[in-house]
């Protein structure tokens, strides 16, 4: 007979004092699994209310299982809220109790950072001096620090259709990265002119830069935010001039437009769609990295359930060893 045993609650604060390489590493586990099947994640549920999202993403692995209710709603930042907020729960495999709950907005964007932070790590070259990101919001931020955890970059620059925030988010990183010379650009098309790696995290319904492959050709392309059908952060002139286009999860195409709608319109196909987890086992080399052929690449993450669930049990555990978190009664 098993007693009623303690919840604990983990908070923002208390996730932001994990080390992000265990993060990272959180996620390179979730891609391990992936390739080796061994877990079981159903299709997330998306319900949608007018433009604003609620999704539902249950995952199972051999120690955890855990679900994560997140609710996107674009509009929230007129009222002065993140754009993204939720919560976490997670579970012990073996006998059904819950062991933790979880500020799933701070989680979603420590995961969705090192996702990122992890592509950027295995696509890029370890001398990449500029990088921009096009976004100035929670998710843009965890970007930003996660980029910088795997490349030093001499400069890096912020776009947001706000200049407001993009400023605000230069005076946070500033201050972090003092080595770092950090810029806000005028425009989304000089940010992309001017960098070796560009970062979108957004929830645009339609491209942030122009559509030309001029300005494209020869750079790295992450992008983060898209998550539906109907919004594209990405002209098509990115995965039309890539040389490899990456995807994070097997269902990514029918997720959002940046894939969905350039599949539609028969400008790239199902085959040309890459499933990036291989390269977690057999990395880019050096030589790879330099070499024309691989000059523009274009990887585009929507998430799975699998990233949050390594993601939170790392958190657990971390938080156990080091008394963090909140003890709940259950």
């Amino acid at each position: 007979m098993f007693e009623a045993n303690n919840v604990l609650y983990i908070g923002k604060k208390d996730i932001a004092k994990i080390d992000r390489s265990l993060i990272l590493n959180a996620i390179f586990h979730a891609y391990e699994l992936l390739l080796d099947q061994n877990y079981t994640m159903p299709d997330r549920i998306h319900v949608e209310d007018g433009g604003n999202t609620l999704l539902l993403m249950p995952c199972f692995e051999h120690n955890y299982f855990a679900t994560k209710l997140v609710s996107v709603f674009p509009g929230a930042s007129q009222f002065g809220a993140p754009a993204v907020n939720g919560i976490m729960t997670l579970a012990d495999n073996k006998t059904g109790m819950p062991l933790a709950v979880m500020d799933g907005a701070a989680l979603t964007a420590e995961r969705t950072g090192a996702v990122g932070g992890l592509a950027i790590k295995i696509l890029t070259r370890e001398n990449i001096e500029t990088a921009g990101v096009i976004g100035a919001g929670v998710q843009g931020l965890a970007q930003a620090r996660y980029l910088l955890l795997n490349r030093r970059v001499k400069q890096m620059m912020i776009f947001n259709r706000s200049p407001e925030a993009a400023f605000a988010r230069v005076a946070v990183l500033a201050t972090a990265y003092p080595d770092v010379n950090f810029k806000v650009a005028q425009t989304a098309d000089s940010l992309v002119k001017a960098c070796e790696l560009v970062v979108a995290a957004t929830t645009s319904k339609t491209p942030v830069f122009s559509n030309d492959p001029k300005l494209v050709k020869g750079k790295t392309f992450i992008s983060i935010g898209s998550f539906r059908p109907d919004m594209k952060e990405f002209p098509d002139a990115v995965i039309e001039t890539a040389d490899r286009v990456f995807v994070d999860t097997p269902f990514a195409s029918k997720e959002c437009g940046d894939l969905s709608q350039p599949l539609e319109h028969g400008i790239v196909k199902d085959s040309d769609l890459l499933a990036f987890a291989h390269l977690v086992r057999e990395p880019l080399t050096t030589e790879q990295k330099n070499n024309p052929a691989f000059g523009t690449l274009f990887f585009k993450s929507v998430g799975m359930a699998l990233f949050d669930l390594t993601v939170a049990s790392t958190i657990y555990e971390f938080a156990q060893e080091n008394d963090l978190g909140i003890k709940l009664d259950f």
